[in-house]
């Protein structure tokens, strides 16, 4: 068996031939082994290209590459299609070039006037956003349209082309979140503690937004299952239940996750919410109100709330799990460590499948590669 049809095979709640380990290695791992700065997979600036933070093949190239070196299956969702818009366009600029870091400046030009965003990248880590598009979000809220383009002109050679490099090595996927909070925080400045204020200020436009982000997002997975591209479509939102209450989740991201996972229910695409941080309610939200098939990471204390032991019994016939061993306390020290924790997944939630032994959420950059394989060794040596 592949490891392309063990994962899809785990990804469908089926028994394997062996364990399913996928531990979740992302961007830093990869990158850092390339030995090289991190900004280089994002600015080329001799030839003056500057590349989207999560949408280059340098990423998804860099990303199978660990993969292959660990011998784990890659699950990879770094390219999208691309959506032809004439209306808009970038220019960016470097604003600041220093030893250990570089600050671009993007311009966004739109029919109705110009946004701006600065981008910091960085000689060892992934780059971060230092101010974001809309500053004011009930003045600049008619550019908030912009970022949802017409559907009339897609180009999905990006994901056929990840998809290709993936080859049996794994499964792809494309992103498609629900209105949220999280997903605000890409073109919305200033954090949390603004998007709490707007949310509670200004109602209407929330609902607006809803509506808008909600309309778009079913037209674009439609004609994305048309297009048989990708495998699996990934959904949540990273800290979604961190970000917003179990209560503003439900009067703004449950819907959405209602439609996604439908769509792709019908269409034999596989639903995958990854959702860092808080999850617990989540998991009882998804799996008794919407048809989704896997949810990851399940963190623990102190970054989330998951019992990945009473979630399985709850929730483990209708939910693949994906998770739960934490990055830091357990990820970052000594193989015997990740061995006993890994073992007491196992434990919990491996017993009849539905199960993907993996991290919570993403591996940090200095995680030493004996834990990895560690992981890899326990999922061959466990039996059903």
């Amino acid at each position: 068996m592949t490891l392309r049809e063990r994962m899809l095979k785990a990804l469908r709640h089926e028994i394997t031939d062996e364990l399913t380990c996928c531990p979740d290695i992302s961007v830093m791992v990869p990158l850092k082994m390339k030995k090289k700065p991190f900004w280089e997979f994002f600015l080329d600036i001799e030839n003056n290209i500057f590349y989207e933070n999560y949408n280059n093949e340098n990423l998804f190239k860099a990303y199978v590459d660990a993969c292959k070196y660990f011998g784990i299956p890659a699950w990879c969702w770094y390219m999208s299609p691309d959506i032809k818009n004439e209306e808009i366009s970038y220019r960016n600029k470097i604003v600041e070039k220093k030893n250990d870091r570089i600050t671009v400046e993007t311009t966004m030009s739109t029919p109705e006037g110009d946004l701006w965003s600065l981008t910091v990248y960085t000689i060892d880590n992934p780059p971060f956003p230092l101010r974001k598009y809309i500053k004011d979000f009930k003045k600049d809220f008619k550019f908030l349209k912009y970022f949802y383009p017409p559907l009339d002109n897609i180009d999905f050679s990006p994901v056929l082309k990840e998809r290709e490099y993936v080859g049996d090595q794994g499964v792809t996927a494309i992103g498609i979140l629900p209105p949220s909070l999280v997903q605000l925080d890409s073109v919305v400045d200033g954090g949390l503690g603004v998007l709490g204020m707007v949310y509670y200020d200004y109602p209407e436009l929330i609902l607006k937004y809803k509506d808008m982000h909600e309309e778009w997002s079913v037209k674009y997975l439609e004609k994305i299952a048309a297009e048989k591209c990708c495998d699996e479509i990934l959904t949540g939102g990273s800290g979604l239940m961190t970000w917003q209450s179990p209560k503003i989740t439900r009067e703004l991201s449950l819907e959405g996750l209602k439609q996604i996972t439908a769509i792709c229910k019908k269409n034999n695409l596989i639903s995958h919410v990854h959702c860092c941080g808080f999850e617990k309610e989540l998991v009882k939200m998804c799996a008794e109100e919407t048809d989704l098939d896997v949810i990851e990471p399940l963190e623990t204390l102190p970054q989330g709330d998951c019992n990945l032991k009473e979630i399985k019994k709850a929730y483990g016939k209708k939910l693949v799990l994906k998770g739960n061993i934490p990055t830091s306390e357990v990820m970052l020290s000594d193989v015997k460590t990740v061995e006993l924790y890994a073992k007491k997944c196992l434990e919990d939630a491996a017993y009849d499948g539905g199960y993907i032994l993996s991290t919570g959420d993403q591996c940090g950059r200095d995680t030493p590669h004996e834990n990895i394989f560690k992981l890899v060794e326990i999922c061959k040596e466990y039996k059903y």
